[in-house]
């Protein structure tokens, strides 16, 4: 093992200060006679909106495989260097239903093979549903998705593992992650006031808060080449960004991110580039078993990087089937989201070059 490998996982393990998840997937050392350290290498990076595996997906699941709702898009997902997405989902046999929520998720434990199999690498599970069985739930996802090699951020045994970032070193670049959930302070019964914030001493998810968020891009600014931080927020099944996300989500640049990828309304959000950082507002659906149409238009984002920089961001046009499975849309209805994404960006200002296959965003 090279030296440059042996820092990284002393970094790693830095970073994390416990043993649940490394912090560092770290490439084989190179053959014989390619030691010598190299610049970093081109790498893409692949982000997908909500994944929910449960309900009306998790039916499609038991009656064919694990591997069903990825199958028409894995060819894509699979071939990122590094693959995110929102686990909009427990996965998990354990937990009991939080009183009064009324909407509740939770996956078989083999949905990760199907996850694994796709080629996720990392998943937020800062969310409101990661906790709809409570902490059992909660705490046997983490554990079911660790055994398959899948990373997360967002959540935790408490507020400081929740907190802790995970690094993806790949192709010589170091990919640090942070995740955060608007919708913390919620709760559905007077009863048993369950809110989903992690705490000192409680699990949960992340809180979206600014003095956080600021305080942990600084901490892993200097032990990463790129910052990607996940944001649960805005109106769900709504199209527009609020001032308040754009406001906010220019601060998280300025304290030094360098993508931000935001989950929770259902639905696609316009692009948008600011000091040179890309700000994705909603990825809309990957998985779900939403009826309406709007639900069911969704993108693949691919992010190219090189020396450490964006220098492309395309996003693919897919289609939620059969409120089950996405694929790859038909022509008109390629042409509808790909006009969709395009015009939704361009309302933030950012340029759009319209290919066949995908819509091209922003000049770096």
């Amino acid at each position: 093992m090279n030296r440059i490998v042996m820092i990284l996982i002393i970094m790693g393990l830095i970073i994390t200060g416990c043993s649940r998840m490394p912090a560092v997937e770290v490439e084989q050392t190179p053959p014989a006679g390619q030691e010598e350290e190299v610049g970093p290498l081109p790498l893409t990076l692949v982000a997908v909106g909500d994944i929910m595996l449960s309900r009306g997906v998790a039916g499609k699941i038991r009656d064919n495989s694990a591997h069903f709702p990825f199958e028409a898009t894995k060819h894509i997902t699979s071939k990122g260097d590094i693959t995110f997405g929102n686990l909009e989902t427990t996965i998990a046999a354990t937990g009991t239903q939080l009183p009064g929520k009324g909407i509740w998720f939770r996956a078989v434990p083999h949905a990760t093979e199907g996850l694994k199999d796709a080629g996720f690498d990392i998943l937020s599970l800062a969310n409101n549903h990661i906790l709809d069985y409570d902490t059992p739930a909660l705490i046997e996802t983490m554990d079911n998705l660790e055994r398959a090699g899948i990373g997360y951020v967002g959540a935790g045994e408490n507020l400081e593992q929740a907190r802790r970032p995970l690094i993806i070193v790949k192709n010589g670049v170091r990919v640090g992650f942070l995740a955060y959930h608007e919708f913390y302070h919620y709760f559905w019964s007077y009863s048993y006031r369950r809110s989903f914030e992690a705490t000192e001493d409680t699990a949960g998810t992340t809180p979206m808060k600014e003095e956080l968020i600021k305080e942990d891009i600084a901490k892993l600014k200097d032990l990463c080449d790129v910052v990607v931080v996940s944001l649960h927020w805005g109106i769900e099944d709504s199209n527009r960004v609020t001032r308040a996300q754009q406001q906010l989500a220019y601060k998280i640049v300025d304290w030094g991110a360098d993508i931000i990828l935001g989950h929770h309304p259902h639905v696609l959000q316009g692009i948008e580039f600011y000091n040179d950082s890309l700000i994705v507002y909603s990825l809309g659906n990957f998985v779900f078993d939403q009826n309406r149409e709007n639900n069911n238009q969704s993108i693949i984002l691919e992010i190219a990087l090189e020396d450490n920089e964006i220098v492309r961001v395309a996003a693919l046009p897919i289609y939620i089937y059969g409120n089950y499975q996405p694929g790859i849309p038909d022509d008109a209805r390629k042409e509808y989201i790909l006009n969709k994404i395009a015009q939704l960006s361009e309302a933030l200002g950012t340029s759009v070059l319209k290919e066949e296959e995908r819509v091209i965003f922003g000049e770096i």
